[in-house]
């Protein structure tokens, strides 16, 4: 299951559309599966995440 994680308040949680504490405005973030809330240059998964979220 992918994790995500808010960019108001910085909580990581399960759902892509909204933050159970901030709501449906505050933009989530997908983090790799594998490293969590830490990007490691090494994993493809975190360099996808990271060049897909800087596009949007």
């Amino acid at each position: 299951m992918a994790r995500f994680q808010c960019s108001d308040c910085n909580r990581t949680h399960h759902t892509a559309t909204t933050c159970p504490a901030c709501g449906p405005m505050a933009f989530q973030v997908q983090l790799c599966h594998t490293h969590a809330a830490g990007f490691t240059r090494r994993c493809g998964v975190c360099r996808m995440l990271a060049r897909s979220q800087s596009a949007a």
